[in-house]
């Protein structure tokens, strides 16, 4: 890829102005750095120990990535890299082997300029001259020192390739190198969007990545059903606020005009006045959409803001079930779903909650949650709710005044409230209604669907026969998308599809959409949804992943099979999905069941009861390990404080919230385990490696027993080379409660990530040999009774893979 960097340079017309040569070598040099950091970030995963940083926050950071963000992980990686890749990796980032100035003080300073005068501020032509030189030097010095993280490019396989590695990502589009403006995931499936770079014309593109690209990896960093926003920046002083969000992604990546209500949102949003807004509608006119829409545009930094934010934004789909321990329970009344709501609102602070949440109800619950957030230092203003489709939780005019109240209550007491619904809720509420699209923005909606999904009939009409389309369909978007997908599937004209899509009552067309999907899915694919329905479980992105296992076929099928037609709704957060089948389509795959014959039957149910095991152990275990360590070791407020700031990355809070924490609890075994994984994984420097030995020999001298602490401190043992001392702790852990495959397996690691870093010593090809009989220990000692065994089999494989690379293929 150097040559293409260099025949792009090399293209440049001679008579471009300095300020034209300054914006065109800005974009230059961040492509050069979104690549270098992206494929050295795909050397840590793959050669680096897990958690020797913070890994998973820079490759999330990495979906949407701001000038300085590349500069700050590749200041991070590059000691990892050399430790564990080659010694040799980057000569020239610091000031050494003669380099007189390091190549990371020139980007700094490079940034610095960016934010300051390109991006919030004038490129005068005085300042452009003068940068235009300096930027060409910074390009040519990153050409040179970064050369060994910018891959080599195949031009005949289209494959991108560093010190043997091919990565997952595409660099180059139509033989141009590309500028990313971000990564996102849909249903399970990543698309990388970006920009050609090229002087003349620098056409946007689209493109669907591997299910095993690097960006999927961050699903394995986050169980938490809430994330950490990137930032917001502040207007006036430029500060950038992150808060804690569940927020879905986008409904739609065919979002069209609602230019009016948006604008609205935002006016809402920044008056601090108005506690409440309810969005409301007829059904199908995108009041969900809309919000998400909103939201998303929030969390990409695309909306104004003139004041400080909430700290949490909390989205909650109004329904009358939620998945216990036992299985799925009814909720009884509007009052038992909005005490649901309450407490979706306190895991953003305590994923896994006590039994006295679940006790307390109505107004008690909505006390104690205030008593709750005001201990954590937060008040009614720190919080948003979105609470979706609330006209399903009431239907008589007693239960309706009754939601009035409550929404008034929230509002009044705990946060400002955004609700969508079909009706006017009794809320003293700025309104927002929500009805057809103008005539011209459905034209446009319709040519979009219809060439996104491959409808000709509609591709190939005219603008005046849209426009009747549009009105025949009341300008409704669900109706629009049903029309569009309705031809997609059938290949029927366009006055076939509209007289299907009114002659048939709502369920005879979804029956109709269902039945014909069924005929065009694979036995697999029809396999997979007739256990998820026999299944007991939630379906969520692992309940679903593993039916796809079972029945062995990929989740993207899946996904393919249910955006068809209208099974359910899929409440998406990226890797993490959440599914909910309507009544119809379950009384649908039902009745499919029904029609197996006895045998086939009897081994679905075998199936569905390993899945019902499998699931319900895992959320169990995950449920009963977070609230052991969290009840224990964030027992005081500031212990609280300090996971919460961890959770939202403001870690310079977070440390001086848990040194108050220490001074507070200093007994605690539970805490010190804490702040030293905070300290080793997520600060990652030097000193703070140092404290957090110091801090798990402390809390294992105050609980011999404390596996976490011993684990941990193996660990940090094994990473500066002492093997003997690490083995040692391993086998009390498993002398305590941790399985035999997991101590033999992180033993193989510990062997082998030594060789890498001491590859130039004589004899240390042993530990390869030591490496793999613990593997094989590891394998044979794997139960799958044990806890986590799917999580461990997975690694022994992955690891096996890494070994046979460096060693005899009889492994």
């Amino acid at each position: 890829m150097r040559e293409i960097y260099l025949a792009t340079l090399s293209d440049l017309p001679a008579d471009l102005t300095p300020t034209e040569e300054v914006t065109f070598l800005n974009s230059v040099l961040r492509s050069i750095l979104q690549v270098t950091t992206l494929t050295g970030l795909e050397l840590c995963v793959t050669e680096v120990p897990e958690n020797e940083f913070d890994l998973f926050r820079c490759i999330r950071r990495m979906e949407q990535p701001s000038d300085g963000t590349p500069v700050e992980i590749l200041e991070s990686i590059i000691p990892q890299l050399r430790a564990y890749v080659d010694r040799n990796i980057c000569i020239g980032w610091y000031k050494e082997n003669g380099f007189s100035e390091g190549l990371v003080t020139q980007l700094i300073e490079w940034v610095q300029f960016r934010n300051g005068t390109i991006a919030h501020g004038i490129l005068s032509k005085q300042v452009a001259s003068i940068w235009a030189p300096k930027l060409k030097k910074l390009v040519n010095s990153c050409l040179k020192v970064l050369s060994g993280l910018i891959p080599l490019y195949d031009t005949h396989t289209k494959t991108y390739k560093s010190y043997d590695l091919v990565h997952s990502l595409p660099f180059v589009h139509k033989g141009k190198p590309i500028i990313i403006r971000r990564a996102v995931c849909k249903r399970g499936i990543w698309k990388l969007l970006g920009l050609t770079l090229a002087i003349e014309e620098a056409p946007a593109f689209n493109i669907e990545l591997d299910s095993q690209c690097i960006f999927s990896r961050t699903i394995f960093a986050n169980n938490d059903e809430y994330s950490a926003s990137n930032g917001v920046t502040v207007t006036g002083d430029f500060k950038c606020h992150s808060f804690i969000h569940n927020v879905p992604q986008r409904q739609t990546d065919t979002f069209e005009g609602r230019k009016k209500e948006q604008s609205q949102l935002a006016e809402w949003f920044i008056d601090e006045d108005s506690r409440a807004c309810l969005v409301f509608g007829d059904g199908g006119f995108g009041k969900t959409t809309l919000v998400l829409e909103f939201l998303n545009n929030l969390l990409e930094d695309k909306i104004a803001v003139e004041k400080s934010q909430p700290q949490i934004i909390t989205f909650f789909t109004a329904k009358m079930t939620r998945w216990t321990d036992e299985g799925l329970e009814h909720l009884k009344g509007i009052s038992g779903a909005m005490d649901e709501c309450i407490r979706v609102l306190i895991m953003a602070i305590t994923p896994v909650l006590s039994k006295d949440w679940y006790e307390a109800q109505g107004d008690r619950l909505i006390q104690k949650a205030v008593n709750f957030l005001k201990e954590e230092g937060l008040n009614r203003d720190d919080v948003l709710f979105v609470i979706d489709n609330t006209e399903t939780l009431a239907t008589s005019t007693n239960e309706v005044e009754n939601l009035g109240s409550f929404l008034k209550l929230v509002a009044k007491k705990l946060g400002r409230v955004i609700v969508t619904s079909r009706r006017r809720e009794y809320l003293n509420a700025t309104p927002i209604a929500v009805k057809g699209l103008d005539e011209e923005e459905c034209v446009t909606l319709l040519w979009r669907l219809a060439k996104e999904n491959h409808a000709n009939p509609l591709i190939q009409a005219g603008e005046a026969r849209l426009r009747k389309v549009s009105q025949q369909l009341m300008f409704k978007p669900l109706l629009l998308h049903t029309l569009v997908k309705h031809i997609s599937i059938t290949q029927s004209s366009i006055d076939d599809a509209i007289d299907s899509v009114f002659k048939k009552t709502n369920n005879e067309l979804l029956e109709f959409l269902y039945e014909d999907a069924w005929v065009r899915m694979t036995e697999l694919q029809q396999q997979v949804y007739m256990l998820l329905v026999i299944s007991e479980n939630p379906l969520d992105h692992f309940s679903v992943s593993e039916a796809c296992k079972i029945m062995q076929i990929p989740l993207t099928e899946f996904h393919t099979t249910f955006d068809e037609t209208y099974f359910g709704t899929l409440t998406n957060h990226g890797e993490k999905f959440f599914i909910e089948l309507e009544e119809l389509a379950i009384r649908f795959f039902l009745k499919k069941v029904q029609e197996l014959s006895k045998e086939r039957k009897l081994s679905f149910e075998a199936n569905a009861q390993e899945l019902d095991e499998l699931v319900g152990n895992f959320h169990k275990i995950e449920a009963e390990y977070e609230s052991d360590r969290i009840a224990e070791a964030f027992r005081n407020p500031f212990a609280k404080a300090a996971r919460t700031a961890v959770r939202k990355e403001n870690y310079p809070e977070a440390l001086e919230l848990y040194d108050m924490a220490l001074g507070e609890d200093p007994m605690n075994s539970a805490l010190k385990d804490r702040y030293a994984w905070f300290l080793y994984h997520k600060v990652g420097n030097p000193s703070a490696k140092e404290k957090a030995e110091g801090l798990w020999r402390e809390a294992i001298a105050l609980n011999e027993n404390n596996c976490d602490a011993i684990v941990n401190l193996a660990q940090c043992l094994y990473r500066v080379g002492n093997l003997v001392a690490g083995d040692k702790l391993l086998d009390r852990a498993e002398k305590l409660s941790r399985s035999k495959s997991f101590c033999q397996l992180n033993k193989a690691k510990a062997r082998y990530y030594y060789w890498q870093r001491n590859k130039e010593l004589d004899g240390v090809e042993k530990r390869l040999i030591e490496a793999s009989k613990f593997i094989d220990l590891a394998t044979k000692s794997l139960n799958t009774k044990e806890n986590y065994y799917y999580k461990t089999r997975d690694e022994i494989e992955s690891f096996k893979v890494k070994l046979r690379k460096v060693i005899v293929p009889s492994l």
